[in-house]
């Protein structure tokens, strides 16, 4: 989709002049991500509003990472080495497994609005990202968004049952529906667990 989008318009997104730097391009990002961020929103259209304004902000920054490598300043020894290096950044991190590290480390340093919205991008790339939801339960749990939470997971919960049935073949429907149950009432010491594994992988 971001092919389609003007860079002008990707610039105005980002509310950045054309031209601007790599590091402006990405405090831009990380500034409107935080502002948009659909948690912060608690009436069903404003979450609405958000995500859509979250889709155009995602569109512009690809937009924008794409277009970088191109507009790179003119070659000094310095610029040339370093520009390389934030282009490999940029590229790289449009994957799920770095959102997701980005938003580890962001946890461990106490940035939790900012591991909020890495993990958010890495399930929004990889939607049965169970790691991601975990962290983020974690997470939403330590800021006290106790229902976001338990939701995030739940989900991990969900994905990770789903694959279990695919790889032991599924069974007849009658046995599927019993595992179900028996997975409802395992779902309480399942999260404590989830719980457990996030805090020992933060440190906390």
């Amino acid at each position: 989709m971001s092919d389609r989008l003007n860079i002008n318009d990707a610039y105005s997104i980002l509310e950045l002049k054309p031209g601007a730097s790599p590091t402006q391009v990405k405090q831009a990002y990380r500034k409107l991500v935080k502002i948009w961020h659909p948690d912060r929103f608690s009436k069903a259209h404003q979450k609405q509003e958000a995500e859509e304004k979250i889709k155009q902000i995602n569109e512009a920054y690809d937009k924008l990472k794409s277009h970088l490598p191109s507009s790179a300043d003119p070659p000094t020894q310095t610029t040339h080495t370093t520009q390389t290096k934030q282009t490999n950044i940029y590229t790289s991190r449009s994957n799920a497994e770095l959102f997701y590290n980005w938003g580890a480390e962001n946890a461990k340093q106490g940035r939790y609005q900012e591991a909020l919205a890495d993990f958010t991008h890495a399930i929004r790339l990889n939607p049965n990202y169970i790691d991601a939801y975990k962290y983020r339960g974690f997470i939403c749990s330590q800021l006290g968004y106790e229902f976001r939470a338990s939701s995030d997971l739940n989900k991990a919960a969900q994905i990770e049952a789903r694959l279990k049935n695919k790889q032991t073949h599924s069974a007849s429907p009658s046995s599927r529906s019993s595992k179900t149950s028996r997975r409802k009432s395992k779902l309480r010491s399942l999260l404590e667990r989830f719980l457990h594994w996030i805090k020992r992988l933060a440190g906390f």
